[in-house]
């Protein structure tokens, strides 16, 4: 892991080239994709991040995973530095400072969007729309699903959270009943 200034530094360098190659998204996209793998494939992880294994075999399986996956070349570079730099580990840390940044400079802001059950075009839309009012800014939603939350929403934008979820209206009508 690496410190959050550090990552700052990597991914407001990263943000300033991939803005310059007008690659924001896609390098976001790619570098998203690979630390999936790396999130879902411990003996790869592990592999590469073990300082014991050459550099050479780690960047050579680092390559191959690159063209297998068809990333960008700023992302395979990037990517490339990391490793040569033993900050692979710190890849998730950069990754989100990244968003950050990015969303920063292009104005926007992401809300996280929780809901029990899968939730159809037009009312993504709508609740897009709703956000983009509250927050006043261009709002883009990430969404995710929980069944324990039973129906409704959880909307986070930024440390805001928005909860209108029918397991947290069920909990204030029981506190309610019990205070009663």
């Amino acid at each position: 892991m690496i410190s959050g200034s550090v990552a700052k530094r990597y991914a407001r360098a990263l943000v300033d080239v991939a803005a310059a190659s007008d690659m924001l998204e896609r390098v976001r996209q790619d570098l998203r994709a690979f630390a999936d793998l790396l999130a879902a494939q411990r003996g790869l992880r592990q592999l590469l991040m073990n300082p014991s294994v050459p550099r050479k075999g780690a960047t050579e399986v680092v390559s191959d995973i690159v063209a297998a996956m068809g990333l960008s070349p700023l992302a395979a570079t990037f990517l490339r530095i990391l490793l040569d730099a033993n900050r692979l580990a710190g890849l998730e840390g950069i990754l989100r400072t990244y968003e950050s940044v990015m969303d920063e400079r292009l104005g926007r802001i992401k809300a996280t969007v929780t809901s029990a059950a899968p939730l159809d075009d037009a009312e993504q839309e709508r609740l897009r729309r709703r956000l983009c009012e509250v927050a006043g800014k261009q709002v883009y939603i990430e969404l995710r699903q929980d069944p324990a939350i039973l129906g409704g929403v959880v909307t986070q934008i930024g440390s805001r959270v928005y909860d209108g979820s029918l397991k947290t209206q069920l909990a204030r009508l029981r506190d309610e009943m019990v205070r009663a």
